[in-house]
């Protein structure tokens, strides 16, 4: 049976190096995307330049595709004479046409979930909108393509946690990790004909809708979670939480709720009421406490002043923008963020 891993995101690279490492399976092909395309479409957590490399030191094939979506007849040329059996889809955000899912000998799988379970959390930053909503599980599904959104037929789950220190890295690591171990069992089962599809439950199907990195623009009049939480869920290696100062785009991607009664509950959201010259770190009051801001760019310390107010915008209007971006023909009913 011809494996072929369809993906360009650092996810893509450690799924590779663990199937390589573990020996439960071969990959034969990787396919992938070009730094250009890449750009273009904004893709978070890129990392061809690393996969192509990692894939030569192994001696494995890699195939740049020309398009995002597949579509491109290149492409479809492409799946038709490569002779792909199962095709393992990681850290590619678009869906698959029916083209491509036809040439393939057997089928293509990936993981899909949310903290809800499927058919609830259907569409796009799942694992973003679980820390967002402050959810504490996330059920993560290897699941059969179809040529719609996450609507493919199941086969095999994993649960793991969300705790209070997660960030969307970590929680990237325990679905890559979570896929691992569902590969390790169920590619045996798939190359033998043995593997059960099974439908998704017959519930109310949602959808979340796609984040930009513009959306990570800090309200510092929101409660010290929701901003603690909007700071971990857009982290490192995606574009980070950001705001203002002084004309100065500040980017903020490590911070911690710090504390709720040392500083005055009159002081204006988004102030600066500490400055940590030695540790290179600041405090600032939200609407019910402060943060500690411990890792951040754009602004150095000594630029910041205790009494300067950031500037950020409203979640509120942000949310209401968001929701907006809902692919055509999803019903309110079947939308999770309204």
């Amino acid at each position: 049976m011809k494996i072929a891993l369809l993906g360009s995101k650092g996810t893509t690279l450690d799924l590779l190096h663990a199937v390589i490492a573990g020996r439960d399976f071969d990959i034969d092909l990787v396919v992938t995307l070009p730094e250009p395309i890449a750009n273009r479409n904004r893709v978070a957590y890129y990392s061809g330049h690393e996969l192509v490399e990692y894939c030569r030191a192994h001696g494995m094939p890699v195939h740049f595709v020309r398009s995002y979506d597949l579509k491109d007849r290149a492409d479809v040329e492409f799946f038709r004479e490569a002779a792909i059996d199962l095709l393992l889809v990681i850290g590619w955000e678009r869906l698959l046409p029916a083209e491509v899912l036809l040439s393939l000998g057997r089928i293509a799988c990936g993981m899909h979930g949310s903290s809800y379970g499927l058919p609830k959390g259907r569409g796009r930053s799942p694992l973003n909108w679980s820390i967002l909503t402050e959810q504490n599980r996330f059920i993560t599904y290897l699941f059969r393509y179809s040529p719609s959104v996450d609507d493919g037929s199941i086969i095999g789950f994993k649960v793991f946690d969300i705790n209070p220190f997660d960030t969307i890295a970590t929680l990237h690591l325990k679905n890559r990790i979570a896929m691992y171990h569902l590969l390790r069992t169920y590619v045996p089962l798939i190359a033998a004909d043995k593997a059960v599809y099974w439908p998704q439950p017959p519930e109310q199907i949602t959808f979340y809708p796609k984040r930009n990195p513009e959306d990570g623009l800090i309200d510092w009049t929101q409660r010290t979670l929701q901003v603690y939480n909007l700071i971990r869920a857009v982290a490192p290696p995606y574009p980070p939480a950001y705001c203002f100062h002084q004309g100065k785009t500040l980017y903020i991607t490590e911070a911690y709720p710090f504390e709720s009664t040392m500083f005055h509950s009159s002081i204006q959201p988004g102030t600066v009421v500490d400055i940590s010259l030695s540790l290179g770190c600041f405090v600032v009051k939200t609407a019910d406490g402060t943060l500690l801001v411990k890792k951040f760019e754009g602004v150095s310390v000594e630029e910041i002043s205790v009494g300067d107010v950031l500037e950020g915008g409203s979640q509120a209007e942000i949310l209401r923008q968001i929701a907006q971006r809902y692919h055509e023909g999803v019903t309110d009913e079947e939308k999770e963020i309204r």
